[in-house]
């Protein structure tokens, strides 16, 4: 279960390091998940993880933030579903408009999640 939160936190760092690194890439898989009915995939794939997570926390060194970290995933992947995918394409659109100016900030903010994540582990 450790395992599974630990390759968790390196796929956050990676997506830290490559919003920082290469800002653009960000953005198309931004643009890539707007489309369609992938939303929802996205929203089941952070649901999923967010269970997963909730699920390891109590074998981890750090339990809380794993919790912590947990539930804010379940929470947001179970927006996805309860909300309107229009309303959820206007908060995306408003988070890209306000990512432009700083990503490097939020490419940050999220190498520190995926550290602490993998210090909780």
């Amino acid at each position: 279960m450790v395992l599974i939160v630990k390759l968790v936190s390196i796929f956050v760092i990676l997506c830290g390091c490559l919003a920082v690194l290469r800002p653009d890439t960000l953005k198309k898989v931004i643009e890539y998940v707007k489309k369609g009915n992938r939303i929802y995939y996205a929203s089941g794939i952070k649901l999923g993880i967010g269970v997963l997570m909730m699920i390891a926390a109590k074998y981890c060194s750090i339990p809380w933030v794993i919790l912590f970290f947990g539930a804010l995933s379940v929470f947001g992947g179970a927006m996805g579903f309860v909300v309107k995918k229009s309303f959820v394409l206007k908060i995306v659109e408003w988070y890209e408009k306000k990512l432009q100016k700083k990503i490097y900030f939020a490419g940050i903010s999220i190498l520190i999640m995926g550290v602490l994540l993998a210090l909780a582990a």
